[in-house]
């Protein structure tokens, strides 16, 4: 592995292909310059989910033939009742929708505002499990939280890092609004937020 310097368009360049929490400088420029990638990663959808030991081509094939396989049993499969969330998600859920439907929310016009105060709201209402979130959205080789600014600062001089309003955490801020909804989103999905609602915050994102 090399090390080498770039100026800050160039970084900045960088930074605004990224398709995936994780993804490295490298994984970046090979995908741009169409060459092959010598390591995988673990695509960011898929480091939110539990870990699964992957099995031999022949056990896989076996296994989706049991799960295609009619049920041994007569009875008839009763259909699959929706988890209702637990308290603490239902107070994230109520606080972050009325973050989002508030005036003041939708009339702010910078992208890394809007993305610190839902961090607040998600720390607020549930610091176990931000903490847990944040841990599983670092990438190989960039730390994306921390507890104090100088942890970000050894991980990059433009990091940007900022202190996430009401919490002890830090967070870079040198990204663009793809890549703070990759974040929040990774965040949102660890802690057990719908769907309907991480739609919902990317629409202030997406049309930065």
């Amino acid at each position: 592995m090399k090390i080498i310097e770039v100026d800050e368009e160039l970084y900045q360049y960088i930074a605004g292909n990224t398709q995936s929490i994780g993804e490295s400088a490298s994984d970046i420029l090979r995908r741009l310059l169409n060459l092959s990638t010598k390591n995988s990663y673990v695509p960011f959808a898929e480091s939110l989910s539990s870990p699964v030991e992957h099995s031999s081509s022949a056990n896989t094939k076996q296994d989706a033939k049991k799960v295609n396989a009619a049920p041994e049993s007569s009875d008839a499969i009763k259909p699959t009742v929706k988890k209702q969330p637990d308290a603490v998600t239902q107070k994230t859920i109520e606080k972050l929708e009325a973050l989002l439907n508030s005036e003041a929310f939708k009339q702010e016009n910078k992208a890394v505002i809007r993305f610190l105060n839902i961090l607040t709201i998600l720390y607020r209402t549930n610091p176990e499990g931000f903490a847990l979130a944040t841990e599983s959205l670092q990438g190989r080789t960039r730390v994306y939280f921390a507890r104090d600014e100088g942890t970000l600062l050894m991980a990059g001089n433009h990091t940007k890092p900022k202190q996430i309003p009401d919490t002890p955490y830090w967070v870079i801020t040198n990204t663009n609004s793809g890549r703070k909804m990759l974040m929040l989103e990774g965040a949102m999905q660890s802690m057990h937020l719908p769907e309907y609602l991480i739609d919902q915050v990317r629409s202030f994102f997406t049309a930065n």
